[in-house]
């Protein structure tokens, strides 16, 4: 099943070589050889980590309301009619099937959410390189959007000792890296299971890239 979110945020920076200049990363390093296909993956959660992440905020902040008004699991007043339960001890039976389905595809859909911002947040936390993770965070997981000119001259500037001035084709060098490395952890995590890309009949050469649940039999 894939999870239908929002379009995939148009990026102000994505070359057509970025595939292979990535990929060459995978020659001189001790990673595990992902793929094109994993690459591309990794770039379109980077991408969309912010619309993951204000989708799982709003999730739980609405169960946050939901306790503290006092109504349980199965208050859905405004999905599929009137339904609603107001004790623990008034029947279910008059639930329709779907509104329950609704529910649970939003619980399931929350928990790939959070499994993938938070295993995206771990990874960038544990980025080694100052310049490395300081662009991750301008480009992809900090709280403001940063174009990417604006990024490159942010970190030209140079701030601190430690975060010294680099020039625009170390940041793009620096950058392809960071995305090399990520994809590589999370290849080995196994955050790159929950992403799929659909060939099928209607889609462009490319693909379409979107989140799916995974099968038992597929973890």
């Amino acid at each position: 099943m894939i999870i239908d979110v929002s379009p995939s945020v148009e990026s102000d920076f994505d070359p057509k070589d970025d595939l292979v200049e990535i990929s060459r990363i995978y020659q001189v390093q001790f990673f595990e050889n992902p793929d094109e296909e994993d690459i591309r993956k990794t770039k379109w959660l980077l991408k969309n980590f912010r619309t993951f992440n204000r989708l799982k905020k709003s999730y739980e902040d609405a169960q946050k309301r939901k306790w503290a008004d006092g109504l349980d699991d199965f208050d859905l007043t405004g999905m599929g009619g009137a339904v609603k339960r107001l004790s623990t001890n008034d029947l279910i039976s008059n639930i329709p099937e779907n509104v329950m389905i609704a529910r649970e595809t939003r619980q399931a859909n929350y928990k790939i959410y959070k499994f993938v911002v938070e295993a995206i947040i771990h990874a960038s936390n544990n980025i080694p390189n100052i310049h490395e993770h300081k662009i991750v965070e301008l480009l992809f997981v900090g709280d403001k959007e940063v174009k990417y000119k604006d990024a490159v001259k942010y970190m030209r500037a140079g701030y601190t000792e430690a975060l010294y001035s680099i020039e625009a084709t170390t940041f793009a060098e620096k950058r392809r890296r960071v995305i090399a490395s990520l994809t590589n952890t999370l290849l080995f995590n196994g955050t790159l299971d929950y992403v799929t890309i659909d060939y099928g009949r209607g889609r462009n050469k490319e693909g379409e890239i979107g989140l799916r649940q995974l099968n038992n039999r597929d973890v």
